[in-house]
């Protein structure tokens, strides 16, 4: 790693950039997750509940403001447990509590602080859970942090130090079948743990100066290796969730007074508000005997075995295919990753007609296709493709740039049971912000802006504007996005465009932006170089 890239002292802008790093891939990458999980019963779930409870944490970090890393780990904590889904969010909040604690009179914390605060995370995750099981998440952050304790003695550099705490997790992620049977009977790793090391290595992969910008993750697991066809939950049937608000009574005495009602019991908290996780069978008794002692809210119960099996046998794959047009070779591995099961290369001569989208829509094999265009001069296109094809329906999404297709295709990941409604998933693209970079190709005259042949040109929405040389453009078009209220802003270079063109945009943007969270991939478009994008 660079020395211009090292970093030795963290605060409260620095959690937020790595809760947003870890956040994305979390959210990129929870099916994957979600398809691992068996323990402690096959929900199918812990995944997205890992990502809904970072991203909480995110959310309330981004509303406090804060420069310090105390402010700023107690927001992350607090908006962690009025988050917190499932068992593994519950863990999640834990392990923030503990970092919040252990942080709590610091505005700046050092390498060595960092690993302190990560072992009272694992210990404050532990102390909440009723019986902890190793071979779970809690296997896996442990190992990361007693990694993190022995490289802070010697280590001053916080990216040297996550990627060593990288890799001890991989490594303990590996163990984890060897650690719980029915791990090793379904021949998979820990879900939570596997959660775990996504956060990590997703934080580390969007550190500056880290030129790795494909993943290097397993490869989706076949459900049906990990699942049998059809489960039965035996006993403490239902997943229950509440927040007590105003408690009377601290963790110690609402666990003692739940513990004969269900298992899995995480009750967590302080000041008045706990927030429970219990499987039980009897869930109208466990909220009972936590309203007599403060105010239920956030109630959320859930049927386990009903969640089995409508993800394993009643649907044992998701209902419909993707098909995406997209203007170069770096969206093209973009939207494959995202599952896209074919994608269409717009650059390439002649660009795509009626005919070879129809003849995509016909290779997927799934009842419903997502056709994504990805550029307005093709939507009439899509349209008539979507009109000639038959034997299967075909769902023109409207969208009008590469960034905005990523978006839709989150959100389809997210629902992989569902069939989403085109104007849902519009809506969802749409509220991704998105700027381009390019070269005119014409003198022009546009809204009064006098604009060159040759000349860098940005263009947001109906607005353009110029400035002298392309980085300068690129920075001119991501802060009139980014605006006072900040969010995660991508760069998709092409064109004439190099990482380091990307790279050294995107570091002085970081540099500038002190709510935004910034991150750059190769697109490989050619009728632009930067492709930019914003997400709140």
């Amino acid at each position: 790693m660079s020395a211009a890239w090292s970093l030795t002292l963290a605060d409260g802008r620095a959690l937020r950039r790595f809760l947003a790093a870890g956040a994305f891939f979390l959210r990129k990458y929870r099916q994957v997750v979600d398809d691992l999980n068996v323990f402690p019963v096959p929900d199918g779930d812990t995944g997205s509940n890992m990502y809904l409870t970072v991203r909480s944490a995110l959310l309330e970090v981004r509303r406090a403001r804060a420069a310090g890393i105390a402010d700023a780990a107690a927001a992350a904590a607090m908006g962690s447990l009025m988050g917190a889904r499932g068992n593994s969010g519950v863990i999640v909040s834990q392990m923030l509590r503990g970092f919040a604690h252990s942080v709590r009179h610091k505005q700046v914390i050092e390498t060595f602080d960092f690993a302190v605060a990560l072992r009272e995370a694992v210990a404050a995750a532990r102390s909440a859970l009723l019986k902890p099981v190793e071979g779970t998440i809690i296997s896996v952050a442990q190992a990361a942090a007693d990694a993190a304790y022995k490289l802070a003695l010697r280590e001053k550099d916080f990216y040297r130090l996550i990627g060593g705490v990288v890799k001890h997790a991989h490594d303990a992620l590996e163990r984890t079948p060897q650690q719980l049977p029915v791990l090793k009977d379904a021949g998979v790793v820990d879900a939570g743990g596997m959660g775990f090391v996504y956060f990590i290595e997703g934080a580390l992969r969007f550190l500056p100066g880290n030129i790795a910008r494909t993943t290097a993750f397993p490869r989706r697991p076949q459900r049906n290796a990990a699942f049998s066809a059809r489960a039965r939950v035996e006993e403490h049937r239902f997943c229950t969730e509440f927040v007590l608000e105003q408690s009377r009574v601290g963790e110690r005495d609402l666990r003692e007074r739940l513990e004969p009602l269900g298992d899995s019991l995480i009750v967590a908290g302080a000041s008045g508000l706990l927030k429970v996780h219990v499987h039980t069978d009897q869930p109208e008794r466990v909220t009972a005997a936590a309203a007599a002692l403060g105010t239920v809210t956030r109630l959320k119960v859930d049927d386990m075995e009903r969640q089995h099996n409508v993800l394993v046998v009643e649907r044992p794959a998701k209902p419909w295919g993707v098909v995406a047009v997209v203007p170069g070779a770096g969206f093209e591995q973009i939207f494959r990753e995202l599952g896209a099961e074919v994608v269409l290369r717009a650059d390439a001569a002649p660009g795509p007609c009626v005919r070879d989208l129809a003849l995509a829509a016909n290779s997927i094999l799934e009842p419903v296709v997502y056709l994504l265009p990805n550029d307005p001069n093709l939507l009439l296109v899509a349209r008539e493709a979507a009109a000639v094809v038959e034997g299967r329906e075909v769902r023109v999404v409207e969208t009008r740039d590469p960034a905005r297709g990523i978006g839709a295709l989150f959100a389809l990941g997210s629902r992989p049971r569902e069939e989403p409604a085109v104007a849902e998933l519009e809506a969802t693209a749409g509220a991704i912000a998105v700027g381009t970079v390019f070269i005119a190709g014409k003198d022009a005259t546009f809204g009064g802006l006098v604009i060159a042949r040759g000349e860098p040109t940005g263009l947001i929405g109906g607005e353009m504007l110029a400035e002298a040389s392309i980085e300068e453009t690129a920075l001119a078009v991501a802060r009139r996005l980014a605006g006072q209220d900040g969010g995660l802003l991508t760069l998709y270079y092409g064109g004439a465009q190099k990482e380091r063109d990307a790279e050294r945009t995107a570091q002085r943007l970081r540099g500038e932006l002190a709510e935004v969270e910034v991150q750059y991939y190769y697109g490989g478009q050619t009728n632009s170089e930067y492709v930019i994008s914003l997400e709140r």
